[in-house]
């Protein structure tokens, strides 16, 4: 029986920008975050005992890559102890200017470009082909240039691409389960898109994910493979293992602040919707909902808890609250909408008191109510502000 070990990730996007603000040097810090995730993986190799590490292209930005990160790269990867095997992604492509063509890389590295896809190590019986990206945008590859598989050793392909996803255009390079499959290699270590995937048509294709979430819509779980092959009798059996590498987390939330009278009250909402979350980890978006007649300066609520936390960010998407009793006794326009809705609402409720079960009632009275306050909105500002849960 013949075993292989090895980890798999993908995307690291090394010296990206982060577009995200948030207190003090919010982008340094979270570029640091990036090389914690990649020394996370690099501990799992060693504590794995893996015999290679892959990595499916994006490991850094080419427009924003530092030289201290290549120098900071050459340290870490001569230091893994095993082959680490790279494609080129679409924020990293083979350019002629690309670090992979004009950079000293360790010994134990190899670059699977365009010009040398494949390697073969015969002392691991694995065979491997990568197709990773020679500019920033390419579309369907050529797949009859993969060679075939290399008879009683393991065989790998590497790419950095698309699988079973119907995009008419922007594609970057799309492939097909039944494409892949038709090659007959036992692995197929993808990279490009940061979500962790391991449930595809084929069964034999994996995506680790990006290992640091990049953005507010990256949340979730964030890692990379830890896959062991086997082979008995001609037969391959893979064991994919997921963990997590992530630093940060992103979390996105809704805080409905309708009945809060002051400052101090959506205060205490927020901090009740913190609870369990760590400032030292967590990264947030708050976005404040409902019906409220505050006058809301957000960078100023935000303020309140930004010293804790490395990214808080809150966003006001409340409306106007409206004072029913007051308008009801208004002489205009206004006043006579209410009227009518109201006495809609109240032949309602009379018909509710008499069958308490009738959901359709029910849902009129939820439309009658939505009714009365967009119909005021537009009477007021002359515009409504429509709900997305709607």
């Amino acid at each position: 029986m013949k075993t292989l070990k090895f980890i798999h990730c993908a995307d690291l996007h090394l010296d990206a920008p982060f577009k995200e603000t948030g207190t003090g040097t919010y982008a340094d810090t979270r570029r640091k975050d990036i090389r914690e995730a990649f020394s996370n993986i690099l501990d799992r190799v060693k504590t794995e005992n893996a015999q290679m590490l892959l990595i499916c292209g994006d490991l850094y930005e080419h427009g924003t890559v530092g030289k201290s990160t290549l120098d900071w790269l050459y340290m870490v990867l001569s230091g893994a102890g095993v082959p680490v095997l790279i494609i080129p992604g679409n924020h990293d492509p083979y350019l002629k200017n690309s670090w992979y063509r004009n950079w000293d890389w360790p010994g134990n590295v190899k670059i699977l470009s365009p010009e040398n896809p494949s390697l073969v190590m015969d002392d691991l019986c694995v065979n491997v082909f990568g197709m990773g990206f020679s500019s920033f945008r390419e579309d369907k590859p050529d797949l009859s240039m993969v060679p075939p598989p290399v008879k009683d050793y393991f065989n790998i392909m590497m790419i950095h691409g698309t699988l079973d996803m119907d995009f008419t255009n922007q594609a970057y390079k799309p492939v097909t389960s039944e494409e892949l499959e038709a090659l007959g290699y036992d692995y197929y270590a993808m990279g490009h898109f940061h979500r962790m995937r391991d449930d595809y048509a084929l069964r034999k294709a994996f995506n680790p994910g990006s290992p640091e979430p990049l953005g507010f819509d990256e949340q979730g779980f964030h890692g990379a493979f830890a896959v062991t092959m086997t082979m008995e009798q001609g037969k391959t059996i893979i064991k994919a293992e997921r963990f997590e590498t992530s630093v940060r987390s992103y979390h996105e939330k809704s805080l409905d602040i309708t009945g809060c009278k002051t400052i101090e009250e959506v205060k205490m909402r927020i901090i009740g919707l913190l609870e369990g979350l760590r400032p030292d980890r967590d990264l947030m978006r708050i976005t404040l909902t409902g019906r409220t007649d505050l006058s809301l300066e957000t960078d100023m609520l935000a303020g309140f808890f930004s010293e804790d936390w490395l990214c808080f960010q809150i966003y006001n998407k409340t409306q106007k609250d409206f004072n029913i009793e007051e308008l009801e006794k208004d002489p205009s326009l206004k006043g006579a909408f209410v009227r009518e809705i109201k006495s809609r609402i109240e032949s309602v409720r009379e018909a509710m008191g008499k069958d308490p079960g009738n959901a359709e009632l029910q849902k009129e009275e939820e439309r009658l109510l939505l009714a009365m306050n967009f119909g005021l909105e537009a009477l007021v500002s002359g515009r409504i502000e429509w709900r997305d849960d709607i």
